[in-house]
């Protein structure tokens, strides 16, 4: 049985491409070079770690690529493993490129992990990663009624706290309902 701890974050699917099971996901590009012999990602499935094997890739950007996995031959198929986090399995890296890499990523993306407050609501939810695939970055909180797409934009931060990981907004009215808010 595949555990948590031995998985490193590599990624996310986003949406399907086409009608075979192709998918677009968001990636860091150098992970794929760097571990090239290993022939499968790793996807929570149901509160289980399930591999699939890649049947191939190939990149559009610098954090974008196609992917094709075993098994997945239809755009329902596709879809519905939309949203899911990808995961290399630690043992396709050696000890020094494992910890490397988790470096470089928590470098990259520091607020994941942050509990997002807005100043009226309280207590949104948790940002599980950032969309920086266009020109408005969007922080990507799951709450307790799904996942949420916020605004990182710089004039809506209130303030940042580190110790305690929050970032508390002013987010403008409209983008939270009140309901979706736990309130604290």
């Amino acid at each position: 049985m595949i555990e948590e701890q031995q998985l490193i974050e590599v990624g996310r699917l986003l949406k399907p491409h086409g009608l075979n099971g192709e998918m677009i996901a968001s990636v860091t590009d150098s992970v794929f070079d760097e571990v090239a012999n290993c022939p499968y990602l790793v996807l929570e499935m149901d509160g289980i770690f399930v591999p699939f094997f890649i049947d191939n890739y190939r990149f559009r950007s610098d954090a974008s690529m196609l992917i094709s996995l075993d098994g997945i031959n239809s755009q329902q198929r596709a879809s519905e493993l939309c949203g899911k986090t990808l995961y290399f399995d630690r043992h396709c890296f050696t000890p020094d490129e494992a910890n490397n890499y988790e470096q470089e990523t928590a470098d990259e993306r520091p607020f994941i992990g942050y509990t997002l407050r807005d100043e009226r609501l309280g207590k949104i939810g948790q940002i599980t990663d950032i969309d920086d695939q266009t020109a408005n970055v969007l922080f990507i909180v799951e709450t307790e009624r799904g996942e949420l797409l916020v605004p990182a934009a710089e004039e809506l931060v209130v303030g940042i706290d580190d110790q305690n990981g929050e970032i508390t907004m002013n987010l403008p009215q409209g983008l939270v309902n009140l309901d979706e808010a736990e309130e604290e």
